[in-house]
């Protein structure tokens, strides 16, 4: 499966979260997003987190301890791994290339449905 269905499977299992773990959970991402953005190097990237602990400030935003941020995001991220791994077994791509490709005028590009539950 490519890069982007997976994205669309991970921002599906994200919504579904309940408020808190899904407030914590894009807190947390959208930091380490910024700090990559900011990063030029792995080396960098690392740094960075350790000077702004994303970990840390989700712990005063959201009032609990570090040991707690860091528990409840490996539990969200193994939950959301877990769900998204049993949505691309389920998932089926159909080839429509046939169907709609030639109608369109588009013979060199390619058609695919994705269904998923």
């Amino acid at each position: 499966m490519n890069d982007g269905m997976i994205a669309y499977l991970l921002k599906s299992e994200v919504a579904k979260l309940g408020e808190e773990q899904r407030q914590l959970y894009r807190f947390i991402i959208e930091l380490e997003d910024a700090l990559a953005e900011q990063a030029d190097t792995v080396e960098e990237f690392r740094h960075l987190l350790v000077l702004h602990s994303p970990f840390e400030q989700a712990a005063y935003r959201f009032n609990r301890s570090f040991k707690e941020i860091s528990a409840m995001m490996q539990q969200i991220e193994a939950e959301l791994g877990d769900k998204i791994e049993a949505r691309q077994e389920r998932a089926k791509w159909l080839d429509y290339t046939d169907r709609f490709a030639g109608e369109a005028g588009q013979e060199d590009k390619q058609v695919f449905l994705f269904i998923s539950e």
